[in-house]
């Protein structure tokens, strides 16, 4: 499915079946009209809730914040907009880990990573990257030279 301000009903009504379908196979409890798809999917303003990256014009997915394989529920409240990487990469994963993975690769902390993070009372940090760029160099080497008593332990250079 396609993100745009006027979406498709017919493909609302099949969405939403699908759903059904799934939560069903899977024992999950609760049901989703297409009414509450469209809206559920106009609140994410367009952006990937996990990632943020923009979805207008894109192809999005409804994905369930804690999996029907988990015991999570068929409701609006379960369901986010995601992108297709987010989506496949998030599976069956817990959604704590999965808003770590997400903030520690991009530094970006959604509303959705934040509220999963602090309902599940965990704190993720930035992973930094293990090669430097010419600019993080840079900054690095001021540093250094600002406190040539605590220079950084390891270096990777070119």
């Amino acid at each position: 499915m396609i993100y745009q301000d006027q979406l498709d009903f017919a493909a609302m009504r099949q969405y939403a079946s699908a759903l059904k379908e799934r939560a069903k196979l899977a024992g999950a409890p609760g049901e989703v009209s297409a009414i509450m798809l469209r809206d559920r999917i106009l609140e994410s303003g367009g952006r990937c809730e996990w990632c943020g990256c923009n979805l207008v014009g894109a192809e999005i997915e409804l994905d369930h914040v804690v999996s029907l394989a988990r015991g999570g529920s068929n409701t609006p409240a379960n369901l986010v907009v995601a992108c297709p990487d987010c989506n496949r990469r998030k599976a069956q994963k817990h959604p704590a880990r999965f808003a770590v993975e997400i903030f520690s690769e991009t530094g970006i902390r959604t509303d959705l990573v934040a509220r999963i993070l602090a309902h599940y009372r965990v704190e993720a940090s930035r992973q930094l990257p293990l090669f430097s760029t010419n600019s993080d160099r840079e900054k690095r080497e001021a540093a250094d030279n600002a406190d040539a008593a605590n220079p950084l332990p390891y270096r990777w250079e070119d």
